[in-house]
């Protein structure tokens, strides 16, 4: 067996290696987009959140429901509405609605784009 028989020479495992370091750099340094809970009761804007955690929420005094937020998805616990379908509809994540109809709540899940296209049409 001489050296050309080789599988890799030592450039080839320089030249993957570098391959590999410039892919993953160029998957850690890509751009996070921002997450966004808003919270909309009778069609106003009530609550923006942004942070992970566990949010009230109220209309007028009177207790609606409580909003938790984990980083990645929200769910609603804890609502004051007969048939609970607000907390039902389980954890969601961007682009998911959560809607709780006797409170007049709505809770949209959005994913605020850095480069501030959401959508193309012709």
């Amino acid at each position: 067996m001489n050296k050309r028989d080789k599988l890799f020479k030592k450039r080839d495992l320089f030249l993957i290696i570098s391959l590999v370091a410039v892919f993953l750099g160029l998957y850690w340094g890509r751009t996070r987009d921002a997450q966004t809970v808003e919270i909309f009761v009778g069609g106003k804007l009530s609550m923006r959140i942004r942070t992970a955690g566990s949010y009230e929420l109220y209309d007028g005094g009177k207790y609606l429901m409580k909003v938790i937020f984990d980083g990645q998805k929200v769910h609603v616990e804890d609502a004051n509405c007969p048939l609970k379908i607000c907390e039902k509809t389980g954890r969601v994540g961007p682009g998911g609605v959560i809607i709780c109809v006797p409170n007049k709540v709505l809770i949209k899940f959005r994913k605020i784009s850095s480069e501030g296209v959401d959508v193309m049409t012709w």
